[in-house]
């Protein structure tokens, strides 16, 4: 049933509930099915989504059911609507708690995708919208300011490294290259069977971008799910700002953290 769910399939999740589906339980990433149907938005017609948030809420799904990253349904709905709020309001009007925060402590105005949704949320909770971040002005970085940003990527790389977090510097030309070529590093040194919990990296392309611009966009994954990889996307930031480097980053899975190496050409 979490499979039909995640997918929105409301033929196959109905015949499931009409089989006595435990709508209470969890799948082996602590989700019920209604916070698995309530993170389809961005891979189902919401029509579907929609069809599928009603019929397990009308089987009586648990509303206030914290999932894996301390969050409900209506903050996995929030993180993962697109577009418009029409799963969110749905959620809303069945009675889910609109004023939560995740296990990060992000509010769920701060995590919701799409400005009409921050919107909503903002309404119902008094929590101010977060103003839009202005980007810094692009400053090109000299080859001793680069020397001094390898030295400091390093050292962060190898606190990411103990963490079981595999790394990779300058890897491949493009971003997919440099994805797939530390992906395979991952399962070649024996993925999460070794303990591993996930990788990051950043490819020549972002390397040429960093020395052009100062920011470096790093990216990453880690399994199984969103609550994964926003772990190994908090691990980044908190390894790079320990060695002096401030990261922007939404705390989401959508966002690859850019970090700023400005200081390093002051």
């Amino acid at each position: 049933m979490f499979a039909a769910a995640w997918a929105a399939d409301t033929q196959a999740t109905a015949a499931f509930l009409a089989a006595s589906a435990d709508v209470h339980a969890v799948d082996a990433f602590g989700f019920t099915a209604l916070e698995r149907a309530a993170s389809s938005q961005d891979r189902a017609p919401m029509e579907h989504t929609l069809a599928t948030l009603r019929l397990l809420i009308d089987a009586g799904s648990p509303l206030e059911h914290v999932g894996a990253g301390g969050r409900t349904a209506l903050f996995l709905a929030a993180e993962f609507s697109p577009d418009g709020p029409e799963a969110v309001q749905l959620l809303v009007d069945a009675g889910a708690q609109p004023d939560v925060r995740d296990a990060h402590g992000n509010h769920i105005v701060e995590n919701a995708w799409s400005p009409q949704v921050k919107s909503l949320l903002s309404a119902l909770t008094g929590h101010a919208v977060p103003p839009v971040v202005v980007r810094k002005p692009d400053r090109k970085m000299s080859a001793a300011a680069w020397k001094l940003a390898q030295a400091k990527i390093k050292d962060a790389f190898a606190i990411l490294e103990a963490a079981g977090i595999v790394t990779t510097r300058g890897c491949g030309d493009t971003r997919d290259d440099a994805a797939d070529d530390t992906n395979e590093l991952f399962w070649r040194r024996g993925g999460t069977e070794a303990g591993l919990k996930g990788f990051c990296f950043y490819s020549g392309d972002d390397m040429k971008r960093a020395k052009r611009t100062s920011d470096l966009s790093i990216g990453f994954w880690g399994p199984p799910d969103s609550a994964a990889m926003e772990r190994i996307g908090h691990a980044i930031v908190d390894a790079f700002a320990s060695v002096g480097l401030p990261a922007e980053w939404d705390g989401t899975e959508r966002m690859r953290p850019c970090i700023d190496l400005r200081s390093l050409s002051a």
